[in-house]
């Protein structure tokens, strides 16, 4: 090796550390499987315009942020993008392109860019393929093991969970894998490399002899190789960051791949350096040139006009006026698109029911602790920190119980699963397995329980209940309980017009043999179902105290008011109420009411049933609506059991009365807003700054994952294998751990069916209040600034103007 010809990282460690940083912050985390939300893929870019990061992916991992242009043109062929849609996109991205080039070049496919040229996919054995595939398969079979949650039966040895960096360096010292990859000096090469990651990411840097100008691109370049687990380590900084604390294993990781880089370059000729030198300087000469990419981006802005103006124009046109005078029922469900549905039909089935939208966590920002269990689960955004705790409460006996019931069936799938015993289990009592394997497949045996519930009966389910405490697992004061509520209550919008029945409805999905069942859950409640949030509020609500302070707030609930939790089941459209804790208070109740609200809820949830039906399977019988859907949630090998939140599009906060009646195809995130009732403009702040920051990530999860499957995308369902426990999966055995959504989840075989377009917020407020909180929120300022979402006005007459810039509100 030559003496360095550029200034070695030696020499400014601090430098490389800031550099190192700033390159992790670029990496959006990804939830475990067992709380999986939607993220933002792109949420450590948001800082920079939406179509500069479409460049700077392109050069830099060749990631694409837009979708194939087929795909727009066979809209613009259909006329759902018009000629005076791609004329109005184009002038707004001041371009001078004509109609007529735009639809020609919407016909043809651009040029695919050359992306940075790693050095470990550069360089490679003639006949075999690229070092970076073994690279990969390398880090991620050594972190599925260091990670691992209890699936693994042979475990890491205690002392290699020191540091990530340093417990990696002891173990490929043994590991001979990369002599059967062809490097046969990785072992001797790695005794050279220092034990402290910081020291090891310098000495990677200083042997690569790169010049320092390149470091950034090529830092990124190089994580996102393994992004999977990189988005997985970002977790982990993010969770240890809402608790004050520090986490390395980012950094770490960085330092492994880039030493690997290193290693195989020592086993190169001094020739095979200066070629693939000379291959990063031609890259970088011809990065970020000019390219047509400005086509792309009109496309999407036309197809986004496309779809505000049919909002906007049923907005307009709604006949509704004003809220129902006195409902004889108010229904509260989360946001969630899927709820949007529902809704529609449910007020249509019962005329003097009003239905509300809010956060499916209602609020209530908790962590839940089951019985006899010291460890907590969030049940609520993940942007946001629990401030109080729900405890699960019931005999001790039932938690004794359950532990028993499933440390038997851990140890059963041990003993059908190791070496010694496998074949002799199959031998002697595979046969034995004939009737459960018929029930699965045939989808006779009820949908997976959620993990909270496993190894419990029915009856023992109905005896636990949860119970909220302060985050310190302390009893809340009257004074405290009081604050929570008059906070959730306003958040509702319910201060005045009390209905005598209340319902709270969370929501969870039923599925079987699914890894991201949890991508189903509620979102608001960090991939959990909403029951425990809303059995809380509904406790709350109905004590008493409570309602006495409240008064004093000058929010007065009817003594005949009751509040009651439901769940709604976005897989079957089933909602049930949850009666079992309200035994005792909903004495009183008319039950006549009650009844009619279960029938009116069971014919509401046919008609949705019917909707998805037609687009999960066209050959389905539709008269057996109810008996498919929970079939479809029971079947093992069902891959697509519901779309979840697929062709989301459109985030409206207004007043119910606003989109009553109006059919939104169950594409819009609905949270009610009344901007006459926050004269300080505080609860505007939290919905601009919570659940639509919310909805943004989860429409750009769908939308990354659209626009590029392969790298932001969890590929082919079929071939997952859950890795880690409940970590992530594997796209069969090796390769990167996969993040997003999986193709499944998008496409129906024949089509897309979720539409890859930037959300767009429709808001009921004044826009100086609008253009205010955007100027006091650095993210939110971000999102819309940098047109990661589209924000738009709606007037007191439903008009709609959309924001260009600050105090630049125009129609379209």
């Amino acid at each position: 090796m030559t003496p360095f010809a550029h200034p070695s990282p030696h020499q400014n460690p601090q430098a490389v550390l800031s550099l190192v940083e700033a390159t992790c912050r670029k990496i959006a985390p990804v939830w475990p499987l067992d709380s999986f939300v939607a993220v933002n893929p792109y949420h450590g870019l948001i800082h920079r315009p939406f179509s500069a990061v479409g460049r700077y992916l392109a050069e830099t991992t060749g990631e694409n942020l837009y979708m194939a242009r087929a795909w727009f043109a066979e809209k613009i062929a259909t006329g759902a993008i018009t000629a005076a849609d791609l004329s109005a996109a184009a002038r707004e991205l001041k371009s001078d392109l004509s109609l007529d080039a735009i639809k020609q070049a919407a016909r043809h496919e651009p040029v695919k860019k050359h992306p940075l040229p790693l050095l470990a996919l550069e360089l490679n054995r003639r006949d075999a393929p690229p070092f970076l595939v073994f690279v990969i398969d390398q880090i991620s079979g050594y972190l599925a093991a260091h990670y691992d949650r209890g699936q693994a039966l042979w475990h890491l040895p205690a002392e290699a969970h020191t540091s990530l960096f340093s417990s990696w360096r002891q173990y490929t010292l043994i590991d001979r894998s990369s002599s059967a990859a062809g490097l046969k000096g990785v072992r001797k090469n790695l005794l050279s490399v220092p034990n402290r990651s910081q020291d090891a990411l310098s000495w990677a840097l200083a042997k690569i002899d790169l010049p320092e100008a390149q470091w950034p691109d090529y830092l990124f370049a190089t994580l996102k190789s393994i992004g999977g687990w990189a988005s997985y380590c970002r977790y982990l900084l993010w969770q240890a960051e809402l608790k004050g604390e520090e986490q390395h294993d980012l950094h770490d990781l960085m330092t492994i791949r880039l030493v690997w880089d290193a290693l195989i370059l020592m086993e190169m000729d001094e020739p095979v350096h200066q070629h693939w030198r000379i291959k990063m300087q031609e890259w970088q000469r011809h990065a970020y040139a000019a390219s047509d990419s400005s086509i792309d981006e009109i496309l999407l802005a036309a197809a986004e006009i496309a779809f505000r103006r049919a909002v906007a124009r049923g907005l307009k046109s709604n006949q509704a006026d004003a809220p129902i005078p006195a409902p004889a029922v108010q229904m509260a469900f989360c946001i969630d698109v899927r709820s949007e549905v529902f809704r529609r039909h449910l007020e249509a089935c019962m005329p003097n029911l009003e239905t509300i939208g809010f956060a499916g966590f209602f609020g209530v920002p908790v962590d839940y602790c089951r019985l006899k269990e010291s460890y907590s689960r969030a049940h609520m955004p993940v942007l946001l920190k629990p401030t109080y705790r729900v405890q699960q409460s019931g005999d001790e006996g039932i938690a004794t119980r359950q532990h028993a019931r499933l440390s038997r069936s851990a140890s059963w799938k041990q003993f059908k699963l190791s070496a010694a015993s496998c074949f002799t289990f199959v031998e002697s009592a595979g046969l034995s397995y004939v009737p459960r394997l018929l029930a699965d497949t045939f989808g006779w045996h009820r949908s997976s329980a959620p993990p909270d519930e496993a190894g419990l009966t029915a009856a023992e389910r109905a005896e636990l209940h949860p119970v909220l405490k302060g985050i310190d697992g302390g009893a809340l004061s009257e004074q405290e309980k009081i604050t929570l509520a008059e906070g959730m209550l306003r958040g509702l919008g319910l201060i005045d017009r009390f209905a005598p029945i209340i319902l709270l409805a969370g929501h969870g999905s039923s599925t079987t043999n699914n890894p991201h069942r949890a991508g189903l859950d509620c979102g608001a409640c960090a991939g959990q179902t909403g029951e425990v949030n809303a059995r809380v509020a509904v406790t709350l609500f109905n004590e008493p105290a409570v309602r006495l302070g409240l008064a004093a707030k000058g929010i007065h609930v009817p003594s005949h008011t009751r509040f009651i939790a439901a769940m709604h089941d976005t897989t079957t459209d089933q909602v049930v109420l949850i009666e079992a804790q309200n035994t005792g208070q909903n004495t009183g109740v008319d039950t006549a009411l009650l009844t009619a609200i279960k029938n009116a809820l069971s014919q509401a949830g046919e008609l949705p049933r019917l909707e998805r039906l037609v687009t999960l399977d066209k050959h389905a019988d539709q008269a057996a609506s109810i008996r498919h859907a929970i079939h479809r949630g029971r079947d093992w090998s069902q891959v697509r059991p519901e779309w979840g939140l697929a062709g989301n599009a459109a985030f409206i906060a207004a007043p119910r009365w606003r989109t009553r009646e109006l059919d939104l195809g169950g594409r819009a995130f609905l949270h009610d807003y009344d901007w006459t009732k926050d004269p300080d403009f505080g609860v505007l702040t939290i919905v601009m700054t919570a659940p639509l920051v919310v909805a943004s990530w989860i429409n750009l999860q769908y939308y990354g994952s659209t626009v590029d499957n392969e790298r932001l995308g969890c590929g082919n369902k079929v071939l997952h294998n859950v890795v880690g426990g409940l970590v992530g999966v594997l796209e069969g055995n090796s390769g990167d751990l996969r993040i997003g959504l999986s193709l499944q989840s998008l496409h129906n075989g024949e089509t897309w069916q979720h539409e890859p377009l930037r959300l767009s917020a429709f808001i009921e407020a004044p826009t100086d209040a609008l253009d205010r909180i955007i100027q006091d929120q650095p993210m939110l300022q971000q999102l819309v600034d940098n047109h990661w979402l589209n924000l738009c006005q709606i007037d007191e007459a439903g008009k709609v103007k959309r924001r260009f810039a600050h105090s630049d509100w125009r129609q379209e």
